[in-house]
């Protein structure tokens, strides 16, 4: 089995997002399960002007749009050097993608993961929710575009058109993709949602990280802790997060006891770095609340941080699901979630909120102020988290490639 995946590097210390994360986890478990020969396509392809990691996560909108072009055409000629009687083919993305439209002519059989559905993306970001996603498509069949328009676009109409199965994590985001696409049969499309793979930290070596965490900050011991982790970009509401809690600073039932906030994650991709500003901008203006910017945080540092938690914030505008959610579950945080594809996957009431933008400040008030609920989800959210095991979805995944044969063109 040939894996494209242009973010496929071996480094997890760096921000490359949910894909990357997905696929690292795949990598592990197939090496673990065996049910097929892997080949990682990655961004090593490109040869001297292969980017690293940590040069990509700060590409702007032109230099990534370059960079999906030109490992679009690497890795579909890397595809073509092999027999397609012989090799299956796993695309880890859509605009970073290979030619979609080449490889199935070719006779290859494709099977494609959808980590963003990538109009709808653009629908909720870049016009605000204006335009639903379908109306975006229907716009562009009838006044198509070049350039970075067709990495969206044209990329994922293809994706679906020419893949035998596409994978999504989300029944919302296969309701979106069918209304987008109306003539995609709906078989194709296969609701695989990831769960969570095995920290692998022992409860013991946990805790006390989380003690060093504490000495390391100064954290006082009667502290509230909210915590929330993704990469620091637009779609990930980082911003709403702040302001509901500079809006709670002027109310009356703000708490007496010393409240402290750690958003971990770095700025990554297109807007990351000035949204970060913006971040740090807000920060500076909260007066009873501790805002920490800890950086990319993972392994047994990630594990401390929920550990040390009262409550887990998923404050994303928009999100095909919800990786570090299901994480926070599966170690025992309520959560409160803004109601969007990822979050409703994954959450139910048991385990915390999931709440409109303009209740977010509500939300989080209700749970940090009645500790007896919070205990009560936090066991939920343990016991229920234990049941989203990555390794199950790993072995679904390898059982659709597996069972694959050459679609007609």
């Amino acid at each position: 089995m040939l894996y494209l995946a242009a973010h496929g590097f071996a480094d997890d210390a760096l921000p490359l997002g949910g894909g990357a994360a997905v696929c690292a986890q795949l990598l592990r478990e197939w090496a673990r399960t065996r049910p097929f020969p892997v080949k990682v396509v990655s961004p090593a392809i490109l040869g001297a002007d292969a980017p690293s990691g940590s040069a990509l996560v700060g590409f702007g909108e032109r230099q990534y749009a370059d960079f999906c072009r030109r490992f679009e055409t690497e890795a579909t000629a890397e595809v073509l050097r092999h027999d397609p009687t012989r090799v299956a083919v796993l695309g880890n993305d859509i605009s970073e993608g290979p030619d979609f439209r080449r490889l199935a002519a070719a006779g290859y059989d494709l099977v494609t993961i959808y980590h963003v559905d990538v109009v709808a993306y653009v629908a909720a970001i870049y016009c605000r929710n204006l335009v639903a996603p379908e109306t975006l498509v229907r716009w562009y069949e009838r006044f198509p575009l070049g350039g970075m328009a067709r990495l969206v676009f044209e990329k994922q109409r293809d994706s679906l058109r020419y893949s035998r199965a596409v994978i999504v994590p989300s029944a919302s985001m296969r309701e979106v993709l069918l209304r987008s696409y109306p003539d995609t049969p709906a078989a194709k499309i296969n609701v695989l949602p990831w769960g969570s793979p095995d920290s692998g930290c022992e409860g013991a070596a946990t805790a006390a990280e989380a003690a060093s965490l504490r000495r390391e900050y100064g954290i006082p011991e009667d502290a509230l802790v909210l915590l929330t982790l993704s990469r620091i970009s637009p779609e990930k509401g980082q911003d709403l997060l702040l302001r509901a809690l500079l809006e709670w600073e002027r109310l009356a039932d703000f708490p007496l006891r010393p409240l402290w906030l750690f958003l971990c994650g770095d700025a990554a991709y297109m807007q990351g770095r000035r949204f970060m500003e913006r971040l740090r901008s807000l920060a500076g203006r909260l007066r009873k609340t501790r805002a920490i910017f800890p950086g990319h945080v993972t392994g047994i540092r990630k594990q401390a941080f929920f550990a040390l938690a009262d409550l887990y914030v998923f404050p994303s505008r928009h999100e095909s699901y919800g990786l570090t959610l299901v994480e926070a579950l599966r170690a025992g945080l309520p959560a409160v979630c803004l109601d969007h594809h990822g979050a409703r996957e994954v959450m139910r009431p048991d385990c915390g909120l999931l709440v409109p933008e303009e209740r977010l400040r509500e939300a989080i008030a209700s749970l940090l102020l009645d500790p007896d609920r919070r205990g009560c989800m936090g066991r939920a959210a343990r016991e229920y988290g234990a049941t989203l095991r990555f390794s199950d979805s790993a072995a679904r995944l390898a059982e659709i490639i597996s069972s694959g044969s050459t679609p007609a063109i």
